[in-house]
């Protein structure tokens, strides 16, 4: 960024409350201090590793101590090989991995940039795309991923490819020395999953991850001898993960459990995790977690008996965000678990964390709370949302404003109680900049407010203390528009799931459905285009679907929501569920195409 961009920024990283810099909240002097301190007592417990091999899981522990060192060999590993201090190195790795995690904290003793590769949906294409964004001479990557880079080498001015298995025997000479990091230093930088658009670099300092660290501690209540326990299964190339990765690093006395990916084998694990809980079992997940885990319930296949499973999620606070969490996952967690979900909301320019579901609340004032956003109307219209909670004060703060574009009139004035509006947010955890697009950058910071969100929301007062909740409905990139109204495409693909299940007998675990708006023949109006994805058991029903399905749905729907076409495929997906919705928008564009069909963009 040029310097004009970075002034734009100085002066964010505070308390909302005070103004007070957000350092004012700790004793360290500086980022290295702080990670130091976390790793002084070299006898706790850390970190477990578990792989798995022939369907059975095997386990690594490392100590803090352990951990260190390995992360020291690293960075003499790096060092050696030419990194320096705020050089960018691209972390390719198959999946979760120890190394992975291991030269997270050897950048930090470096002070090198991570900059993450989706081990799920980037080809190598868009991995030389992401390493001339950002300016990545260095890759670091394990076994499985050797194939690929120099492929990748000879296309992206690559300096150096390190093979990160080579740290264990790796003997530093010790003649390296810490680098010194101050809280705007620049940490990692995060590509966003693109469900909405182009993965974009965001980067995020010290600082920002500092306020992530608050921000939890904040909201779980903890002290510092509050013994906590993490488990991390989401891929680490996510901002989620490394939230709550970083965290552990940067606080003594917390153990992480880290998955390679999820898996079956993931509630036997999680099972001894429970077991051996301490003060608090921490356990991000997504909605699609439990909707596997109630598909291995009905297969039969769970891999410990579902009471074990039910009385070690009842000991764990799940974390679920990044998708709705409607009455059918808040029906599946209480069975499973007798207690309601932590329903958080952010995104990766926010070093992931805005929102939150409260503890404050009883679980029946908490479940009344989710109610209220799926009987919602406003000006006699029924509206959906789902319960997203409340921001963190001092640390960060929203409000949903009727217009983000500075050109409408009523550009940026606060929706009323109940209307649905765009979610906009403050606070020192927001992102520094889009890696080389400062035009990006600029276009989403308004007013004083990050405006890239992009969510449609609404707020309600809630009856127990008065307090606002948020209910998300939408973002405004999943948008059909059709006789001069907006339709959710979610909305549109409940309504239409609805007849399948109803018309077709297909139970909903049998089929995936996606709706997108593309212009079809009319250069003004969307055609509701959808992909339905059958399961094996269901494949049998495709030529009745094909025969029969538009007709039956047109006649069923409102209007708004009458399917034009419809295809039967695979729906792209990240690791989150959602429906990567430029990916099946290209798709569909393509299949129609070759029909000779006209698509206006």
């Amino acid at each position: 960024m040029t310097k004009d961009n970075m002034d734009m920024f100085k002066d964010e990283l505070r308390l909302l409350s005070t103004g007070m810099p957000v350092t004012s909240l700790s004793p360290c002097a500086s980022p290295q201090e702080e990670y130091q301190a976390a790793f002084e007592d070299r006898e706790q417990p850390f970190l477990e590793y578990y792989f798995f091999a022939d369907r059975q899981e095997k386990k690594r522990a490392l100590t803090r101590g352990e951990f260190w060192e390995l992360a020291s060999s690293g960075a003499a590993y790096l060092l050696n090989n030419g990194v320096a201090k705020g050089d960018r190195i691209l972390h390719c790795f198959s999946q979760n991995t120890l190394y992975d995690a291991i030269f997270r904290l050897a950048s930090v003793m470096l002070g090198c940039v991570p900059v993450t590769v989706n081990w799920q949906a980037d080809d190598n294409e868009r991995i030389v795309t992401k390493a001339k964004i950002t300016g990545a001479r260095f890759i670091i990557f394990d076994e499985e991923f050797a194939p690929r880079i120099e492929e990748i080498k000879s296309r992206a001015r690559i300096k150096s490819a390190l093979e990160a298995e080579k740290l264990e025997s790796y003997k530093s000479d010790g003649s390296w020395r810490p680098a010194e990091l101050r809280q705007d230093d620049e940490k990692i930088v995060i590509f966003t999953s693109g469900t909405t658009g182009e993965p974009k670099g965001v980067s995020l300092s010290y600082g920002n991850y500092l306020a992530n660290r608050l921000t939890f501690e904040h909201y779980f209540d903890v002290s510092e001898t509050t013994r906590l326990d993490i488990f991390l299964a989401n891929p680490l190339h996510h901002t989620n993960s490394t939230a709550f990765l970083d965290w552990s690093m940067r606080r003594s006395g917390t153990r992480i459990y880290l998955l390679p990916r999820y898996a079956t084998l993931y509630w036997k694990i999680l099972v001894d995790a429970a077991k051996r809980k301490r003060d608090l079992l921490i356990a991000p997940m997504v909605s699609r977690h439990v909707d596997f885990l109630e598909e291995l319930r009905n297969r039969s296949e769970l891999p410990v008996p579902l009471d074990e499973i039910k009385d070690a999620l009842s000991k764990t606070d799940m974390m679920i965000g990044s998708a709705p969490v409607g009455p059918t996952t808040i029906q599946r967690m209480l069975e499973y678990s007798n207690h309601l979900p932590i329903v958080r909301f952010g995104s990766t320019e926010t070093c992931l964390q805005v929102m939150a579901t409260p503890r404050s609340l009883s679980q029946g004032e908490l479940r009344k709370a989710f109610e209220a956003g799926w009987s919602h109307s406003y000006n006699d219209e029924t509206i959906v949302g789902y319960y997203i909670g409340r921001d963190h004060s001092p640390f960060t703060r929203v409000k949903a404003v009727r217009a983000i574009d500075p050109a409408h009139k009523d550009y940026f004035r606060t929706c009323d109680t109940g209307e649905p509006g765009y979610l906009v947010t403050q606070g020192p955890n927001i992102m520094s900049h889009y890696v080389g697009d400062a035009e990006a950058t600029k276009s989403v910071f308004q007013e004083g407010w990050y405006t890239g969100l992009r969510d449609v929301v609404f707020a309600l007062k809630n009856e127990a203390d008065g307090e606002l909740d948020y209910y998300w409905m939408t973002r405004d990139s999943a948008l059909l528009i059709r006789g001069g109204a907006n339709y959710s495409y979610d909305q549109i693909a409940d309504e239409l799931s609805r007849v399948l299940v109803e018309d077709f007998n297909l139970k909903k675990e049998q089929f995936r459905l996606a709706v997108i708006g593309l212009r079809v023949e009319s250069e003004h109006e969307d055609s509701c285009c959808v992909t339905i994805q059958l399961g094996q058991e269901a494949a049998d029903k495709r030529p009745q679907l094909e025969a029969d399905f538009i007709d039956r749905a047109r006649k069923r729907v409102p209007k708004g929501f009458r399917p034009d076409y419809v295809r039967f495929a695979d729906i792209p997906t990240n690791f989150k569920g959602l429906v990567l919705i430029p990916e099946l928008r290209l798709e569909y564009k393509k299949s129609l195409e070759e029909k000779g069909l006209a698509i206006y963009t």
